[in-house]
């Protein structure tokens, strides 16, 4: 591919927020022969010592819905860093998918990550992890920042998207929080499946402006071959399926149904440009 050429890069806070949210946009823009490269922040194994209950509980469920058979053999219970680096694998089988690749940066999940203070966890409950950024999380913005400069300067041309954080999910705002730091953002996708129980809380007016200047929708229409896709692409993160939904075909009709519901009168994902 020409030195010229432009890089769609998509920015994931976790090992499945790209597939998703965009996964049809993904897809298309493989489709037509561009290189598309998906940077997932949280990847990077737990740190030393015992997970919260929190996480525990997290990943005894991970673990029992995992398509590994050795994490998900009955009884077992599998090391922390066993268990991302399974999540790690699902996210290469998904891009794969999808006709993207895949940088995976070392930062922890924040049900990993331990305040500087005491080591005591930041993070371990739904209220916690869908609520305000701690203090001490403000290093890791910066952190993460200057290695997407330092990233996106190597891709020379490109277009950046990045989430909206819609859900509040604390690992989308260091993710939104970091990209707007180190800048050339193209466009906000909205974060599925949290834009789909929204309700009227969205769109958000806060969410939907970056420094003060509006953001403004456009619609991706997909086609069969692109929603096809995106769902063969979500299922892959098997350990995850149940967080949202009973099944892999109740995945599917939700997916296609919000797909449907976005466009009205054809299938479609929907992304805030800059503008």
């Amino acid at each position: 591919m020409p030195a010229s050429a432009l890089t769609h890069i998509f920015l994931s806070p976790h090992l499945d927020d790209v597939g998703l949210s965009c996964g049809g946009l993904v897809h298309a823009y493989a489709q037509a022969g561009a290189r598309v490269v998906v940077v997932t922040m949280c990847t990077a194994n737990p740190p030393p010592g015992p997970l919260s209950l929190y996480a525990q509980a997290l990943h005894e469920r991970w673990a029992a819905e995992s398509g590994n058979p050795n994490i998900a053999r009955a009884g077992r219970h599998p090391a922390p860093a066993e268990m991302v680096a399974a999540r790690r694998a699902e996210d290469l089988a998904a891009l794969a998918d999808l006709g993207a690749e895949a940088v995976h940066l070392d930062v922890p999940d924040c049900i990993y990550r331990l305040s500087p203070g005491n080591s005591w966890p930041l993070y371990a409950s739904d209220q916690a992890i869908f609520g305000s950024l701690q203090p001490a999380e403000l290093a890791l913005v910066r952190r993460v920042a200057t290695r997407l400069t330092t990233l996106l300067h190597g891709f020379g041309r490109h277009h950046l998207y990045v989430p909206l954080t819609i859900g509040n999910h604390v690992d989308h705002q260091v993710a939104r929080r970091a990209a707007e730091a180190a800048g050339s953002i193209y466009a906000y996708y909205e974060d599925y499946p949290y834009v789909a129980t929204a309700g009227d809380r969205w769109p958000n007016a806060a969410q939907t402006t970056a420094h003060d200047r509006p953001l403004l929708p456009e619609f991706v229409r997909l086609s069969e071959a692109n929603l096809a896709a995106k769902v063969s692409a979500i299922g892959r993160y098997a350990s995850q399926i149940s967080t949202f939904w009973s099944d892999a075909a109740a995945m599917d009709r939700a997916v296609r149904q919000f797909a449907a519901y976005t466009g009205g009168d054809a299938p479609a994902e929907r992304v805030w440009r800059v503008s």
